[in-house]
């Protein structure tokens, strides 16, 4: 199973570039199979917060470490993993095909 973590999207203040929302995913795959989980974190902070960062010097490298340090990604995880898991039963199951020969 290989999972990625992504950042979909910023919300900030445009005066100050403050974040205050990160929409994150985890996109999940294995073989031909793959499932998604998205969600969001509402943040609170100043530019005068210690180890503040300013907009146009994030990476998602550092965005990523403020998601995951903050969400459980295991349940995330398990949870695209039990989903992709029900399509291989589901695809199994499968014991009808329409179509042509040519």
């Amino acid at each position: 199973m290989n999972h990625v973590w992504k950042i979909y999207d910023l919300k900030r203040v445009i005066a100050d570039g403050v974040v205050t929302k990160i929409t994150y995913a985890c996109e999940s795959s294995e073989d031909s199979n793959s499932t998604r989980k998205v969600g969001d974190i509402e943040l609170t902070g100043s530019v005068d917060d210690a180890g503040f960062i300013a907009f146009e010097d994030l990476t998602e490298e550092i965005v990523l470490g403020w998601v995951t340090s903050s969400i459980d990604t295991s349940i995330f995880e398990t949870e695209n993993s039990a989903s992709i898991a029900q399509q291989v039963i589901q695809k199994a199951a499968i014991t009808t095909k329409n179509g042509t020969p040519w």
